[in-house]
């Protein structure tokens, strides 16, 4: 139990599988590494044992489910799942089906109560399914745990209109029919890329009021 959950008096509900009927399924991403515990007697706080003497262990994984109290407004949608051991055969079995180790945080389990009245003699049965936790291969190269930073990347721009000049009667006697691209120089103080998207007129425009009065020395 978490310290605040004894503290305020609440804590994380378990899931009761008596007062629901066959075909009962919970599905939850698991939060916490699961626990292992030993088993209580059916309706006592008294520990339960195998006729041999050993305990009866159970793992305890806490789910963040769908479900909510409608009576409880700090119902978060945890549970925990008591996986006794008639339910860790389904329970394994799906873990193997997936080739996951065994249950992480991260991982998806469902589990349904398929039969039994939970009564002597006719226990309550179940089947399981598992989704091992996925991992994005990039946050394994960057060492950070999680998803990779988004790269930023440059704003596509237009490109910039070709600057011409025209073509000379010695280029032309050399065969070149096509004019030469001049790029008019970004005068100092502007963005070269704003620059390059204005029409060559306005180019000429800028300069223009740019220009020094007669006799002083240009700013470019």
């Amino acid at each position: 139990m978490d310290a605040n959950d004894l503290l305020m008096g609440g804590g994380i509900k378990s899931i009761n599988w008596k007062d629901n009927p066959i075909g009962h399924t919970v599905i939850g991403s698991i939060t916490e590494t699961p626990k292992v515990e030993q088993m209580k007697k059916f309706n006592s706080d008294e520990l339960d044992f195998w006729p041999s003497g050993d305990p009866k262990m159970q793992i305890v994984v806490t789910l963040q489910t769908d479900q909510r109290d409608p009576s409880n407004e700090q119902d978060d949608g945890k549970r925990r799942l008591h996986i006794s051991p008639r339910m860790m055969g389904p329970v394994r079995e799906a873990v193997q089906r997936v080739g996951a180790k065994g249950l992480e945080i991260g991982g998806r389990l469902a589990v349904r109560r398929v039969g039994g009245t939970g009564a002597v003699g006719d226990p309550f049965t179940f089947a399981a399914e598992y989704g091992a936790p996925t991992v994005d291969p990039g946050s394994l190269l960057n060492g950070s745990g999680g998803a990779p930073a988004p790269q930023q990347q440059a704003p596509m721009l237009p490109p910039a209109a070709p600057q011409t000049t025209p073509v000379s009667p010695a280029a032309q006697s050399l065969g070149i029919t096509q004019p030469a691209a001049v790029a008019i120089p970004c005068p100092a103080g502007m963005d070269p890329e704003k620059w390059a998207l204005l029409p060559e007129a306005q180019q000429r425009a800028v300069l223009a009021a740019m220009a020094p009065p007669a006799g002083q020395p240009a700013p470019f």
